[in-house]
């Protein structure tokens, strides 16, 4: 099942630009939002999550207004992407790693998660389609660019089971590099290669963490924040 190309994009301009579809839904006539809030996370604040899972913590953060109109959201071929720079409050105190991003509805507090991914250094979006077997233990990405002690996530769409031994969300450390198309994992650098016990499939994102620590300032840049419907 799947949504068709024009439904998606109608979709999307609804939820970041306020645009009526037409025949079908109107934006809010009473007390639309006007903004969506994007928040960092040290880890996948998961389907089950809200605004405040896993959320980053350092002195001096905030999560970041962005309008829903088409100054704060492009909407092109089933895509978002934030249509100027998103920059978060200066770190004052404390020093953790980003990992993840999310958009939700509220400016503070547990409010709803639309969106979120993983924080991928400016990449545009997934490494691409994943297989893994359990007779090797490894995990095939075609022409990956992976190197050892890379970090990586995972994802099942609709159509796809994620191995067993994989959870999505999880980061994992790429282990060994066999080729230019396999790579092994561990959940720790430099640890055990991980025990792959059923053979499944997905989408694998190479995850680049964001270290904050004082002075440093987080920003997405124009284009940077990836969001696709597909």
């Amino acid at each position: 099942m799947s949504k068709g190309n024009t439904f998606e994009n109608d979709f999307l301009k609804l939820i970041f630009q306020a645009i009526a579809i037409a025949d079908l839904a109107e934006n809010d006539t009473t007390s639309p939002a006007t903004n969506l809030y994007v928040s960092l996370h040290t880890a996948d604040p998961g389907e089950g999550g809200d605004q405040t899972t896993s959320e980053a913590a350092y002195t001096s953060y905030a999560r970041v207004a962005v309008a829903r109109t088409s100054g704060g959201w492009t909407v092109t071929n089933n895509e978002v992407v934030n249509a100027a720079a998103i920059t978060f409050p200066a770190c004052t105190g404390l020093s953790e790693t980003e990992m993840f991003w999310a958009i939700g509805t509220a400016s503070s507090g547990a409010g709803k998660v639309l969106y979120s991914g993983p924080l991928t250094g400016g990449a545009a979006g997934a490494l691409g389609p994943f297989v893994a077997e359990n007779s090797t233990d490894q995990v095939t990405i075609k022409g990956h660019g992976l190197s050892v002690d890379d970090r990586i996530t995972f994802v099942a769409p609709p159509s796809a089971t994620l191995p067993t031994g994989i959870s999505a969300g999880t980061v994992y450390w790429v282990k060994t590099v066999p080729d230019a198309d396999n790579v092994t994992l561990s959940t720790t650098q430099g640890g055990a290669t991980l025990d792959i016990t059923a053979d499944g499939d997905g989408l694998a994102y190479k995850v680049v963490g964001l270290a904050v620590s004082n002075g440093i300032t987080p920003q997405f840049n124009a284009g940077q924040l990836i969001v696709d419907e597909d």
